[in-house]
């Protein structure tokens, strides 16, 4: 028994889910990383000599003897050099694209993500926003995307630094900025002191799980674990959910038969299986079971002998013409068109189908 469900019934909404993270510097196994990006020349760059940073349990090999060692470690080494021009070239060189706000400054490159989020965006006053500013060095802190989904949530971030003899406790502003939680009145009024606090100290870049620190003065040390207890970050990742909703219409005089094979006289010819019929268990390679029909595949011989056909019921029971009888609705399923179960909705109690009277189910999941 099917029936089609119009397009006017079906309804399917997309929303969005966010669970919440914490790491600290201790946490390199999992690929969250506290890295340190400097500026300088290429000449000559040589990884043997190069400044970098290594996470992880070193290794040392040899193929055989008298090759050179071949050495490593578990969890990777970063050097300096790249890291800053990568971090420079993603997020910190100018586009061409004309800036709507201004005649003379243009927007960041902003690699891939979300267009809308090209700098700067979100905010009418285009004071409140300070362009993205990099000097000569940049502290990077890396989320690997398994960890924060299509995008780290905005107004999520949170840094907690004890680089310093006070623990530095950085926010983002929904809109890519860094700010010290500290002077947040300063940074929402777009007036940060002479010595820059309440100012842009880095940078959120949400669809890329990549957060840097890009002020040289007191927050040089943000996020390279150089304090006490290290650094920890909070944020909260973004997953899209779908809810799908059916509306499963029964009109009247509809789904009144049934299929249940006690309303069929003859109980729609069960099987009987005889006293003393045993299985058979435990054959051996030396021993394999004997059978003589296909039939004792599924109930192997027995003391007794039982019929070797289906007699299907032809006739409902007398009780299932009265006017009092009616089906009751248990369980829905939903179909493709090829006619394969993709969901069952199962009722919390069972709802009587009158005969008189149209029903409308309403079905609805979460993937």
């Amino acid at each position: 028994m099917f029936k089609d469900i119009s397009t006017e019934d079906r309804s399917i909404q997309k929303f969005k889910t966010h669970k919440q993270y914490t790491f600290t510097n201790s946490d390199t196994g999992s690929g969250i990383f506290g890295l340190e990006g400097i500026s300088g020349s290429f000449h000559n760059f040589l990884t043997d000599s190069a400044a970098s940073q290594s996470f992880g349990v070193y290794n040392a090999e040899s193929k055989s003897f008298g090759e050179p060692w071949h050495t490593w470690y578990s969890h990777g080494t970063f050097f300096k050099l790249p890291l800053y021009y990568q971090i420079r070239n993603c997020y910190y060189q100018y586009d061409q694209v004309p800036n709507p706000k201004s005649a003379t400054t243009r927007f960041p490159l902003y690699t891939a993500g979300n267009w809308s989020r090209k700098w700067p965006h979100g905010r009418e006053n285009w004071q409140s926003i300070n362009p993205r500013e990099l000097h000569g060095t940049v502290n990077v802190i890396s989320i690997p995307q398994k960890y924060f989904g299509e995008e780290v949530k905005p107004y999520s971030v949170k840094i907690l630094d004890d680089s310093t003899d006070v623990t530095i406790d950085l926010r983002d502003d929904g809109h890519g900025q860094l700010y010290d939680y500290a002077y947040s009145s300063s940074f929402a009024a777009g007036t940060p002191d002479s010595d820059h606090s309440g100012s842009c100290v880095g940078n959120v870049f949400y669809e890329h799980g990549i957060v840097t620190i890009t002020d040289t003065g007191s927050y040089t040390n943000v996020g390279l674990g150089t304090g006490v207890d290290g650094w920890s970050i909070t944020y909260k990742a973004t997953k899209s959910a779908y809810e799908y909703q059916y509306i499963c219409s029964v009109g009247e005089y509809q789904f009144n038969g049934t299929t249940n094979p006690s309303a069929v006289v003859g109980r729609s010819g069960s099987i009987y299986i005889p006293q003393g019929a045993q299985y058979i268990n435990g054959p051996t390679a030396e021993n394999p079971p004997q059978y003589e029909a296909t039939i004792d595949l599924m109930l192997p011989p027995a003391s007794s002998s039982y019929k070797m056909s289906y007699s299907p019921g032809f006739r409902y029971q007398n009780f299932t013409t009265g006017s009092a009888f009616g089906t009751y609705v248990t369980n829905i399923g939903l179909y493709n068109d090829n006619n394969e179960l993709l969901a069952i909705a199962k009722l919390s109690n069972p709802i009587k189908n009158d005969r008189d009277l149209a029903l409308s189910f309403l079905v609805r999941f979460d993937s």
